[in-house]
C-alpha cells in the first residue's frame, strides 16, 4: 500500500505505487437471514458485475467513518475499504469498482508550521516528475470541498509493466488541523478512457468528505463506544457462563402477535426458533470427529447457534446461523445456511418451488469477507469497511442486552457491527434503562442502524429475557418446547 511520509523540511517523500490489494466483487442479490437476537432481518442488493462499466454518479448510501481523522465519506457503489493500523499511524485503502485503482486515505503530520497543502502537493509532483517521463496531466489549485480548501496534482507516467498502459497517480490534501494533512493518493493503471472513469468515482467521492469537529453528536458516540469498552473489559469467564445455555443447554422462543382477547389460541404465529450459546472449540462449527481436528480446530471460544423457522404471507424460511469468535474477539467466523419455500408459486409437481441459500463471514483483525451463494448462482464475496474503533463480533453483539442488565448497568452504549440489513458495518445503539412502569425490570432498546425500526427487549431483576417487543407488534418470548409443540399442533401449522 503506498503511503506519503512527511519530513521536517517543506518536502514530501513518497515511495513508488503498488497493485491495487483489496479485491471487490459485487453483493449478493438476496439473502434472507436470521441474524440479530430480536429480529427476522432481509436484505437485497443488486448491482453490475466484476470488470462493467461503473455508475459514475452512483454512491454507496451509507458513509464510511474514519474515527481518528473524524472523517466520513461516501464511497462510489462497489467500492470496498480497509483500514490497517501500523504503529500509531492509520491508513484506509479504498478500491474502485471494476478495477478502476485504489485511493490511500491518511492524516500526516509535519513539524514544519508554514508548510501548506500547495506546497506540499507540489512537493510530491516534484518528485513524481523526476521519474522518467513523467508529465502533469492536471493540476487543481485551491480546490474547495465544502468549507475546506486543498489542492490536487495528476501526473502520468509510462508503465512497462503494465501492458503498455500508463500509470496515473493523483494526489488531493488538504490543511484541516495545525500541522496535519489529510491526503487522498489515488493510483490507476489502464489507458485514457480507463482513467476518466476512475477519476471521477475518485473525485465524487472525495467531494463527499465531512470532516466532523466534536459536535454534540461526535461526543455522544464517543461517549457510547467508550461505555460499550468499558463494559466488555469488566466482563469476566463467571459473567460470560452466566448468559450463556451452555453446550447442552438451549432456549426457546416463539414469535407471534398476541390477540386483542388475550387468548394465546387467536394470537397470530410468526415462527419460532432454538438459541445455545457455548464456550467451546472453532472445530465446532462443523462435523468432523475431535479426533481429526488441527490446531485451528482446537482454538478456544464462543459459539452461538440459532435455528428457526418463520413463516410470512406464504413463505417458509427454515434457517441455521452458527457463529465462532476467538477469546479475545480478533477473530470470527459464522455461517449461516436457509431454505425458502414458496407456496405462491408451485412447480411441476404442484408442490411449493425452494430455494437454498447461504452466507458465510470470516474476520481476522480489521479484515472482513462475507461470501454468498443464492440459489445456483456464483459465489459472491465482499470486504464491508470495518471503522478502526468500537468494532464488535456478531456474538457479542448478540450478547451485549444480556451482559448489560447482567451488570445492572443504565445509559447509552454504541458499537459497530455486521448488518445483514445493509450488508455493511453500521453504528448501532443499545439503551439500557429501569422503565417505571416496570420495577425491578430492565429494557433495552436496540437501533442496528440509522434507518433500522429500534426493538425493545425485558429482562427480568436477574437478567433473563422475558420478551422482545418489535415495533410492528410482534413479540419474541421464550417458551417450553412443549408447550410450543402443543400450540403449534393444534392450530395446524407445520412444525
Amino acid at each position: 500500500m503506498p503511503q506519503l511520509h512527511l519530513n521536517q523540511t517543506k518536502r514530501l517523500v513518497i515511495p513508488p505505487a503498488r497493485s491495487p490489494l483489496i479485491a471487490w466483487i459485487r453483493p449478493l442479490l438476496l439473502v434472507i437471514v436470521v441474524l440479530s437476537p430480536i429480529s427476522l432481518a432481509q436484505s437485497g442488493a443488486q448491482s453490475t458485475q466484476i470488470g462493467s462499466e461503473p455508475n459514475i454518479t452512483q454512491l454507496q448510501p451509507d458513509p464510511i467513518t474514519i474515527e481518528s481523522i473524524g472523517l466520513t465519506l461516501n464511497l462510489p457503489e462497489g467500492a470496498t475499504a480497509e483500514t490497517v493500523r501500523i504503529g500509531n499511524s492509520t491508513s484506509t485503502g479504498v478500491s474502485l469498482p471494476a478495477n478502476l485503482g485504489t485511493i490511500i486515505i491518511k492524516e500526516q503530520r509535519t513539524s514544519n508550521e508554514e508548510l501548506t497543502a500547495k506546497e506540499a502537493a507540489n512537493s510530491i509532483r516534484d518528485q513524481l516528475m523526476s521519474a522518467r517521463g513523467a508529465v502533469v496531466i492536471a493540476e487543481q489549485p485551491a480546490l474547495r470541498v465544502g468549507i475546506w480548501t486543498g489542492h490536487r496534482v495528476y501526473v502520468r507516467t509510462p508503465n512497462p509493466n503494465a501492458n503498455g498502459n500508463p500509470l496515473y497517480r493523483g494526489v488531493t490534501i488538504f490543511s484541516h488541523k495545525p500541522r496535519t494533512f489529510l491526503i487522498y493518493d489515488f493510483t490507476h493503471e489502464g489507458n485514457d478512457e480507463s482513467f476518466d472513469m476512475a477519476r471521477v468515482l475518485y473525485e465524487t467521492s472525495v467531494g463527499t468528505m465531512n470532516l466532523q469537529e466534536m459536535s454534540s453528536q461526535s461526543l455522544k458516540r464517543a461517549s457510547g463506544f467508550k461505555a460499550t469498552k468499558a463494559l466488555l473489559n469488566q466482563i469476566t469467564i463467571d459473567d460470560l457462563d452466566a448468559v450463556l445455555t451452555g453446550k447442552k443447554g438451549e432456549r426457546w422462543e416463539r414469535l407471534y402477535t398476541p390477540a386483542k382477547s388475550g387468548d394465546e389460541m387467536d394470537a397470530k404465529e410468526h415462527g419460532y426458533r432454538r438459541v445455545r450459546s457455548w464456550s467451546g472449540y472453532k472445530g465446532d462449527l462443523g462435523n468432523k470427529e475431535k479426533s481429526k481436528w488441527s490446531s485451528e480446530d482446537r482454538k478456544l471460544g464462543y459459539l452461538l447457534q440459532i435455528d428457526s423457522m418463520a413463516l410470512d404471507s406464504g413463505l417458509r424460511i427454515d434457517s441455521r446461523a452458527l457463529f465462532y469468535m476467538s477469546l479475545d474477539g480478533n477473530e470470527e467466523t459464522w455461517t449461516i445456511r436457509m431454505t425458502v419455500k414458496d407456496s405462491n408459486n408451485l412447480g411441476e409437481n404442484g408442490k411449493p418451488t425452494s430455494q437454498d441459500s447461504a452466507i458465510t463471514g470470516a474476520r481476522i483483525g480489521g479484515k472482513l469477507n462475507i461470501t454468498s451463494v443464492d440459489g445456483n448462482s456464483p459465489p459472491t464475496t465482499i470486504s464491508p469497511f470495518i471503522p478502526e474503533e468500537g468494532y464488535i463480533t456478531q456474538v457479542q453483539s448478540y450478547l451485549l442486552g444480556p451482559l448489560i442488565t447482567q451488570q445492572k448497568l443504565q445509559g447509552d452504549f454504541a458499537a459497530y457491527a455486521y448488518n445483514p440489513v445493509t450488508n455493511s458495518v453500521t453504528l448501532r445503539w443499545d439503551i439500557s434503562e429501569q422503565p417505571p412502569q416496570s420495577p425491578g425490570m430492565w429494557s433495552v432498546t436496540t437501533k442496528t442502524s440509522p434507518d433500522t425500526p429500534p426493538t425493545t427487549a425485558l429482562f427480568d431483576a436477574h437478567g433473563d429475557l422475558m420478551r422482545v417487543r418489535l415495533t410492528n407488534g410482534r413479540l419474541w418470548e421464550p417458551i417450553e418446547l412443549e408447550r410450543l409443540l402443543s400450540l403449534w399442533k393444534r392450530k395446524g401449522l407445520p412444525i
